[in-house]
């Protein structure tokens, strides 16, 4: 009786855990099924959290990159027009005082107490004597000359010489150079960098993530109610932080833009400062050795080292202009219809009223030289310098752009750079005023003279 008793009871059990193992699995079947529309609903906004700021990444690289790059290429062209300033005047000179030497050798060579006279002189006056005063404004304009002045400035603009400003730059603009800021940055928004802020949103998002939210909720570990109530959380401090570490890598980079961009400013124009103070010595040398041994010094022609070069950029487009733009009064001037054509504007000119009338859609511009009254569809747009003829081009100041076709102006003065744009205004420049001026010791618009 015993013995039947535990078969039954033995029986018993297996048929409860036979009922119970296929039991399971339909519960697992609805849980499954229960959470299939929530799963994809927050695959979507994950998706779209990912794409949203992996956007905002790539727009953001390409417009940092292509500050660097644009200003890599204005500090080229001002060392290059440093280089031709220094090497024309080094002919110049060279050339004027071995004429002076031929014509004091003809009136004194034939007398022996001139000879070591001349001969001082001749070596003077030689750009490649060294030690000797044209030697050393030779040796400092040259760029080739381990540790001259202008070799220290070619130094600092060129992006492959190690710890130069402009390798620095170089290499915080680029997202492949390991801990740079872009790098930082990009590693950030990458979803497969290991534990960074879009690397833990996909884990948790992620349903088949061991131990994550979304794992809890498809393994019923924990409710519907809670799994929505943790991913709001989670997403929307997800977007916080990702939106912060954004806002702070841009705010780095354009940091760094402003601070590299005055230093390398600076140094270009403290250079050509010394390269002059260093030419006015050597010649200074020069005509009192002349002075001291022929009675009379010589004053050869100034030297103007300038890097007056407006720029105008009309969406990302460099702009090459029959009139550059040009300083007048401290203001800004550009060529308005090469710029209102370029921004689909049809110009009509009248010779014998000296104005302009300029339309675009319904929009109507009138603009009469000379006059700081300009209007639009009627209305009076005042304008702090008037408009103005500047070789046979008419000159308008830059806010004129913006006030009368809506276009966004943007004006960088450590550059010297006119930004157009016909879409929305990027952040970190800086909106010009009616009378812009550079900043002492970084604007562009500085002239240095001897």
């Amino acid at each position: 009786m015993i013995t039947l008793k535990r078969k039954y009871y033995i029986l018993f059990v297996v048929l409860a855990m036979l009922t119970g193992v296929f039991a399971w699995p339909q519960g697992n079947s609805q849980a499954a099924k229960a959470s299939d529309s929530f799963i994809q609903e927050i695959n979507k906004q994950y998706t779209e959290i990912r794409d949203e700021f992996r956007g905002q990444y790539d727009s953001d690289l390409k417009r940092i990159q292509g500050d660097f790059e644009q200003f890599l290429q204005k500090s080229r062209e001002d060392q290059s027009t440093l280089e031709k300033l220094l090497d024309d005047d080094l002919a110049y000179l060279t050339q004027l005082l071995k004429e002076d030497h031929k014509q004091l050798q003809a009136a004194y060579g034939k007398q022996s107490s001139y000879q070591s006279k001349l001969q001082q002189y001749e070596r003077a006056i030689n750009p490649h004597y060294s030690s000797g005063p044209l030697w050393r404004y030779n040796k400092e304009s040259d760029k080739s000359y381990s540790s001259s002045i202008h070799w220290k400035f070619n130094n600092e603009i060129n992006p492959n010489y190690s710890s130069s400003l402009m390798w620095k730059y170089s290499n915080n603009v680029n997202p492949s150079y390991s801990s740079s800021i872009m790098w930082k940055y990009a590693n950030t928004m990458n979803p497969s960098y290991s534990s960074s802020l879009m690397w833990k949103l996909t884990n948790e998002s992620n349903s088949s993530y061991s131990s994550s939210t979304m794992w809890n909720y498809a393994r019923g570990g924990i409710s519907l109610t809670t799994a929505k109530d943790k991913m709001a959380t989670i997403f929307a401090n997800a977007r916080k932080d990702l939106q912060a570490a954004r806002d702070q890598s841009v705010g780095e980079m354009n940091k760094l833009k402003a601070n590299t961009e005055s230093s390398i400013i600076a140094l270009r124009n403290s250079s050509a400062e010394k390269l002059l103070q260093q030419r006015a010595s050597s010649l200074a040398e020069i005509s009192s050795i002349r002075e001291r041994n022929f009675g009379k010094g010589i004053t050869p022609n100034k030297l103007q080292i300038s890097f007056d070069k407006i720029r105008v950029i009309i969406d990302g487009e460099v702009m090459a202009f029959e009139q550059p733009p040009v300083m007048r009064n401290g203001s800004t001037l550009v060529p308005m219809r090469a710029i209102f054509e370029r921004l689909g504007a049809t110009l009509k000119w009248n010779a014998q009223t000296q104005s302009v009338v300029a339309t675009k859609d319904e929009t109507r511009i009138e603009l009469t030289l000379g006059s700081k009254a300009a209007k639009k569809n009627g209305q009076v747009i005042n304008l702090d310098v008037p408009g103005q003829l500047v070789g046979s081009h008419t000159m308008v100041p830059i806010r004129f752009i913006s006030e009368s076709l809506g276009a966004a102006v943007k004006w960088d003065s450590a550059t010297q750079t006119v930004y157009i744009t016909t879409t929305t205004a990027e952040s970190g420049d800086i909106m010009p005023s009616e009378t812009e001026e550079a900043v002492p010791g970084t604007g562009s618009d500085t002239t240095t003279t001897e």
